[in-house]
């Protein structure tokens, strides 16, 4: 049984209440043919840093969704993450100096942040001598926001105590780990002194401090003991960057600076962050109304669909934009238990009868992305190019339908075959792709027929992997470890006895592989110390996948972002780390607003 924290990544990414040993019963004792758009070309207007210094004050405007003014309890960051972040933090983040603004060594361009870009949040340094233990120097100094029940206290490791082991007992929480969990196998929490504790895990785990670090926001326990949990929005005490002092069901939310919190501006060190007065969150659900608001100024930051980009350029040319990665690339998933999937001929005949370079061409002009699986390129070290790619894997991302022919032929399909492809009736662009994959494959001889299926059903036959043949659709690729096939194929263990196997440990496994080989591959990862060596086993495994054919990439669109001019220290950011999806807020601590030109463009001062 897996039981580690690197699955509480995947528990907020994908929404999934999956149970992790680091967050078990603690035990706490004292003592394509074109190639695809590299990160640098995403970069639609290179925007230097403000020449001018931060100023203090005003307020800075953005979308949430309806879901984040009625969640606030960060026992559940699947629903609260894009409005705790405001409030609340975590033991590490995402380093700032090292973004656009600063060194430009990471680009930002992705909601997942690798460990060697990471610094020090409420935990100051850290330190890993194996991959089952780590030990966490807090940060002293930092205080909870002063209201009560509070009132200002420091923040100590109690708080860290508590928080893992509210996380763990309540089954509200993603991180909910069954009392059942033998003793063995719990996490041991060792308070050393008001600042330090040491942290045990059962089995070796190389993202053991990058999880700590990222996936969990400390609360306190004193707001908890008066009202049961951190879910009211008039009861919301943490050490974050801002203070909620408003929310409207369904509408808006707005905080405050706190004027004693701890940060102080990586790149002007002088000076105490935040720098704006207010920050407000509006829900607009309707797209239409979106675009509005940022034509008209009444916000600074937007996500924008590629097909609307170029019109919003044209109408507001003063507004700055860059292209991001997509969240979740497009793919077709077969099962590969069930005939003629199981066989590797046919599943690269499928990806060589598809016209990646002719969609990504003609269909996207140009605005979508191709090898972003089983890795995305955020990940420097693991990630392989396009060009980089050997023959015999950068081939199946190109059109090549008479190679196609003889592979189906030779699996013994020389007609071809008739297949179905589960589609959802939410998803109509979804339905235009496969649109046009069905004529390209009924060059080759096969008849593929659409299923097109309610939302619901869908999503009820996905996850019970009982579609008869394939299905199509984005799936959440930006943790590290994917490649393994926890969202894409499926690594498996060897059944214990009594059991039938072979077990696939992925709920997301939607493609169905039982491969050994990646199963090894894993367990030689998950055992290796060396942080080059790990990159390595990743690399190369990435490369395999592609070869295998887990999936039939498509050409997945990436959003815009567009923000004012007056919004100063950003630079088309995505986010901080480790909040779940776009829109992540964690940026909002570090940029300013530059009143004077605000007035000059929009006639507005605050």
């Amino acid at each position: 049984m897996k039981k580690k924290i690197v699955w509480l990544v995947v528990s907020c990414l994908m929404v999934a209440a999956l149970v992790l040993a680091s967050c078990a019963p603690a035990v706490v004792e004292e003592e394509e043919v074109a190639p695809p758009v590299e990160e640098e070309e995403v970069v639609e207007e290179e925007v230097a840093p403000a020449a001018e210094g931060p100023q203090y004050g005003g307020t800075v405007s953005f979308t949430i969704d309806e879901a984040a003014t009625n969640f606030f309890d960060p026992i559940n960051c699947s629903r609260s993450g894009r409005t705790l972040v405001m409030t609340y933090e975590r033991l590490g983040m995402a380093d700032w100096s090292r973004g656009p603004g600063g060194t430009g060594e990471n680009p930002f361009l992705g909601t997942y942040c690798v460990t060697k870009f990471l610094t020090g949040g409420l935990a100051e340094r850290w330190e890993m001598p194996d991959l089952n233990n780590c030990t966490l120097y807090l940060r002293q100094g930092v205080h909870w926001h002063n209201t009560p029940p509070v009132n200002g206290r420091e923040f100590t490791v109690d708080d860290f105590l508590y928080t893992m082991e509210r996380n763990r007992a309540d089954p509200q929480s993603v991180y909910y780990s069954s009392p059942d969990v033998p003793e063995e196998e719990k996490t041991k929490y060792t308070r050393i002194d008001e600042y330090t504790v040491h942290i045990e895990i059962y089995e070796p785990d190389p993202n053991l401090v990058h999880d700590y670090l990222t996936w969990i926001p400390i609360m306190p326990h004193e707001v908890v003991e008066l009202v049961g949990n951190l879910n009211d929005p008039d009861h919301q005490v943490g050490t974050g960057p801002f203070m909620l002092i408003d929310c409207v069901s369904g509408s808006s939310v707005t905080w405050k600076r706190n004027p004693d919190y701890w940060m102080k501006d990586p790149l002007h060190p002088e000076n105490q962050l935040p720098y704006v007065d207010m920050a407000r969150g509006l829900v607009i659900v309707d797209e239409s109304t979106q675009l509005a608001a940022l034509r008209t100024h009444k916000l600074d930051r937007e996500f924008i669909p590629w097909d609307k980009a170029a019109s919003l350029r044209e109408t507001n040319p003063e507004l700055l934009s860059r292209q991001i990665l997509p969240m979740d690339p497009l793919g077709i998933f077969m099962r590969t238990d069930l005939e003629p999937f199981s066989d590797v001929r046919v599943r690269q005949a499928l990806s060589l009868a598809t016209d990646q370079p002719g969609m990504l061409r003609d269909y996207y002009l140009g605005n979508a992305f191709l090898l972003i699986w089983p890795i995305m390129p955020i990940f420097v070290d693991e990630y392989t190019p396009y060009e980089e790619l050997p023959e015999s894997a950068r081939e199946l991302l190109e059109y090549h339908p008479d190679k196609a022919r003889e592979l189906l032929a030779e699996a013994g399909y020389p007609d071809g075959f008739k297949t179905e492809v589960m589609v959802s009736s939410a998803s109509p662009r979804t339905i235009d792709i496969m649109s046009l994959v069905k004529e390209q494959w009924a060059e080759v001889g096969v008849d593929l027929e659409l299923d097109v299926t309610e939302p619901t059903t869908f999503t009820s036959i996905l996850y019970a992997k009982t579609f008869p043949g394939m299905t199509v659709l984005g799936w959440a690729n930006s943790g590290l470890t994917d490649c393994f096939g926890w969202a894409h194929g499926g690594w498996v263990s060897r059944p214990a006895e009594g059991e039938e196997g072979p077990v696939v440990h992925s709920i997301y496994s939607f493609s169905k592989v039982v491969d050994p080989v990646a199963e090894e591959e894993f367990n030689k990862w998950e055992a290796t110390e060396d942080t080059a060596e790990r990159s390595r086993i990743l690399k190369e495994h990435g490369i395999r996948e592609i070869e295998l054919v887990w999936e039939v990439q498509l050409p997945t669109p990436g959003s815009h972002i567009f923000w004012t001019p007056w919004l100063k220290g950003y630079h088309g950011e995505v986010g901080m780390g480790p909040d779940p999806g776009y829109g992540n807020n964690g940026i909002y601590r570090f940029v300013w607003i530059d009143q004077d030109l605000k007035y000059e463009i929009a006639g507005i001062r605050e």
